[in-house]
């Protein structure tokens, strides 16, 4: 028996509904047909995204977002008409949040991340994520695998393996989903909204030592200075006191203790809520002496505030404010 692809399987439906029409004498309103005449005449375009080259002949019709920031970007470029099901979509921004309704939620959970049976359950011809997990083997697999398949894929590029994460990627990011889903114009304008809220956060002065607190008990972790939360503290005007830890790991807390930070950033995560976090923080006999313990400077920044999308410039006022004080 021939597999069929999702986007094989699409072309297929497509081709039956239109015969259907013309059998009952039905033609379509002059939006959707401008629409789709605009889509099947566009150019084809290719984009790089985490070192490998992607190809789309026409924009994407039925889209699958996995994480909260991916669906965020997704939603704000316009195409929510196109947003076939996303995984574990959060507490989205407001400027999005409504018009997120109705939208088809095929799985609750990001971790573990959904099977690849799950996504393509939702028959998608592109999907978007944030994180890199989602393309692992016990996720949706290879990436050139899910091109085969008639899949493009896009990563969120602050998360690409290997590569350091600045808010610049993020401006990459927005204009070649733009691109790739026929929303340059609109691309454009989140671009410059958020360059702005970037730009108009004016970072501190003395340069305080910043850890970042992303969960852990006997051994506190941190998301590394490859991550975007190291970029961020810079530009509030911090020096991240893990410089050398490049990706998501574990570090002693007898290291931190040496290190002695005048602030720590807590990941106000789902599975490691920031009260909760700040509690055992400071009721932790071995580190009580470090300044930031001491002085009570936690700043709680949600998870998804530290990752590339949306929420830079948001994630930024509250590190200047936390490190103001």
């Amino acid at each position: 028996m021939r597999l069929v692809t999702p986007r094989a399987a699409q072309a297929l439906l497509a081709g039956t509904a239109l015969f259907a029409a013309a059998a009952c004498g039905r033609t379509e309103s002059p939006t959707v047909a401008a629409q789709a005449t605009a889509q099947s005449s566009a150019a084809p375009v290719e984009v790089n995204n985490c070192g490998a080259v992607y190809r789309f002949d026409s924009p994407p019709r039925r889209i699958v977002t996995s994480s909260t920031i991916a669906t965020e970007i997704v939603l704000a470029l316009g195409v929510r008409d196109r947003l076939a099901g996303t995984v574990a979509p959060g507490e989205l921004l407001p400027e999005v949040a409504e018009s997120f309704k109705g939208v088809n939620i095929i799985a609750k959970s990001a971790f573990p991340p959904p099977s690849k049976e799950t996504v393509f359950a939702a028959d998608p011809d592109f999907v978007v994520s944030g994180y890199g997990d989602d393309y692992g083997p016990k996720a949706l697999g290879d990436r050139a695998q899910l091109q085969k398949e008639g899949v493009n894929s896009y990563l969120l590029s602050g998360n690409c393996p290997g590569h350091k994460a600045t808010v610049e990627d993020t401006y990459t990011d927005i204009r070649e989903l733009g691109r790739i889903l026929g929303a340059e114009a609109r691309a454009g304008e989140l671009v410059a909204k958020l360059k702005a809220e970037v730009d108009a956060v004016q970072p501190v002065s003395g340069a305080p030592k910043v850890f970042d607190y992303a969960g852990g008990l006997e051994k506190p972790s941190t998301a590394g200075s490859n991550g975007l939360i190291d970029d961020l503290i810079r530009r509030a005007g911090g020096e991240n006191v893990f410089p050398e830890v490049t990706s998501y790991s574990q570090i002693s807390w007898e290291e931190l203790v040496k290190r002695d930070p005048d602030a720590i950033v807590v990941e106000d995560q789902a599975f490691e809520p920031a009260d909760k976090a700040i509690r055992f923080l400071t009721s932790y006999e071995p580190i009580k002496n470090v300044t930031a313990i001491k002085e009570k400077r936690f700043i709680v920044i949600p998870v998804n505030d530290t990752q590339p999308g949306l929420r830079s410039g948001r994630a930024l006022k509250t590190l200047v404010a936390g490190l103001a004080k």
